[in-house]
This record gives C-alpha cells, sequence and structure tokens, in this order.
C-alpha cells in the first residue's frame, strides 16, 4: 500500500487567454469545478491505476468536505487518514491559459492535518505531497524508523526538517531551480542526492535518476488544453511503476503518459480512459 499525504481543495478553473489587466474585466466562455488538491488528486490517479491507496491530509466540516472524500473512496482510496475539522475545505482558483497557470489558493482545513501511526501498517511507500510541515515531518519520521521509503512532492522538498528523511524526490525543473538554485535540471538532480529522482520537463518528458546517472525519458511536446494536475498525474504514474518494481525509466514512462492524458482536458481529474489514454 501506499500512503499519500496532503491537500485535499476544491478548484475552480478558469480558462483565459490572458490575465486582467488592473481594474479591468475580462469573461470566460464557461468556469469548470472540481475536486483538487495535490494529494488528493495524486491519490485518486494511483487508485484508478488499481494501487492501494491510503491519503492523509484534512478537509473541513463544510459539504465540500463531505462531497470530496466521497469521491475518493468511490474510486478505492482509503480516507480514514483524514482529519475533518470545523471550517472550510481548502479552495484553489486556478487561471488556466494553456501552457501557464496562475493559482490562488485557501488553505482552509489543509493546516490541520494530524499524524496517524496506524496509517503505516502494510504501507511500503509514503509520498507526501503538501499540507502542514508539522504532518508532513511527523509522517517522514515515523516512515523512516520503519524502514519505509519517502518520496517527496515539492511542499516537502522545501523543508530541511522534511526532505532530511527523504528517499526520492518527484518535481518539475521550476521547483528543482528553487530547492538548489540551480538553473540546469541535470545538475539540479544531482544536487537533491537522492537514491531516486524523477524532474518534468517544460518540452514534455522527465529526467530520472537512480544514484549518478541522469536519464532523459523523451516524450512528444504536446499543445496543453490545461496543465492544472499534470505534475500530481506525473507522480501518480511514476509511484506506480515504483509499486510495480519497475525501473526510473519505466516509471518515468508511466508518469509522462498519464501526465499527457490529464493536460489534455480541462480540470485535474479528467474523464479519460486509462488503458487507452495511457498506451497512446
Amino acid at each position: 500500500m501506499i500512503l499519500v499525504v496532503g491537500n485535499i481543495n476544491y478548484d475552480i478553473l478558469f480558462p483565459l487567454d490572458r490575465l486582467p489587466g488592473p481594474h479591468e474585466k475580462i469573461t470566460c466562455d464557461e468556469a469548470h469545478t472540481s475536486f483538487g488538491g495535490s494529494a488528493a488528486n495524486t491519490a485518486w490517479w494511483l487508485a484508478n491505476l488499481r494501487e492501494e491507496v491510503a491519503l492523509a491530509g484534512a478537509a473541513g466540516s463544510d459539504l465540500l468536505g463531505t462531497a470530496h472524500l466521497e469521491h475518493l473512496r468511490k474510486a478505492g482510496v482509503n480516507t480514514q487518514g483524514v482529519n475533518r475539522v470545523n471550517g472550510t475545505t481548502g479552495i484553489a482558483v486556478i487561471f488556466s491559459m494553456g501552457r501557464e497557470k496562475r493559482m490562488v489558493r485557501a488553505p482552509g482545513a489543509n493546516l490541520s492535518g494530524r499524524v496517524d501511526p496506524e496509517l503505516l501498517d502494510g504501507c511500503d511507500r509514503i509520498y507526501l505531497s503538501g499540507g502542514d510541515t508539522q504532518t508532513l515531518a511527523g509522517y517522514a519520521a515515523l516512515a523512516k524508523e520503519k524502514n519505509i521509503p519517502v518520496y517527496c512532492g515539492w511542499h516537502g522538498a522545501m523543508e530541511s526538517e522534511v526532505a532530511a528523511f527523504v528517499d526520492g524526490f518527484i518535481l518539475n525543473s521550476d521547483e528543482v531551480r528553487m530547492v538548489t538554485g540551480l538553473a540546469g535540471p541535470v545538475d539540479g538532480i544531482r544536487a537533491l542526492d537522492s537514491r531516486i529522482a524523477a524532474v518534468t520537463l517544460p518540452t514534455g518528458g522527465c529526467l530520472v535518476s537512480e544514484g549518478i546517472d541522469v536519464l532523459k525519458v523523451p516524450a512528444p511536446e504536446l499543445d496543453p488544453v490545461d496543465r492544472t494536475g499534470g505534475g500530481d498525474a506525473f507522480a501518480a504514474g511514476f509511484l506506480a511503476g515504483l509499486g510495480k518494481g519497475l525501473g526510473v525509466e519505466e516509471c518515468g514512462r508511466w508518469g509522462n503518459a498519464l501526465a499527457a492524458a490529464v493536460i489534455m482536458e480541462m480540470g485535474a481529474r479528467p474523464h479519460i480512459s486509462i488503458p487507452e489514454d495511457l498506451e497512446k
């Protein structure tokens, strides 16, 4: 089983050609609303890839929190590690412009996670995707005590008390630059000094490493409809590959394939055919 720790949000997405200027009002054809959050997205895709997955995080006591957890459970995600708190579920407002996006988040309940040691029973991997630092660090420390490999996304990579426990990183090239201060993603991967690393590239494909060598896993350059959730989908594909005992290069191909299918649709969890779209 894989445990995913982090954010649970509700997304409101506006597809735009450009951002408004000062005091300007612009109109888009329609707004897209959906369940989101980096950890919840990755857990949902892992469940759709037939992985046994549990989610740890926090959701509000509002109707959005209730509906989101039901959506996750229907997909097969174990949500017993989600803390229900008084208040609102996290909200993300996304301005999507094809290759680019801007986001405004109201974390809400995401700042109120908790550590449930029982979730690590039977767990063979843990992925830290976001949420409050104390919760991420708590799960990372417990996992290391139990010799469970810890993989980490952007939020945990920026926190030294979390990164110290990490066996592998799953990031994009901008995130590697911000974490390491190095402009080149290959140099950045080496500076991460982790057992496993996967870094997505802006022109498509990814770089992967399992030690010293850094390999490029190519993918066709696409003209994305919406990049929302592409990185979360890549993480799910990569982690699913690790769960199947695949090498990092093949895991990168899984991540590339799922991310490509997602960014050619609107929203973080579009309706796609997993077997057919991943094969393409």
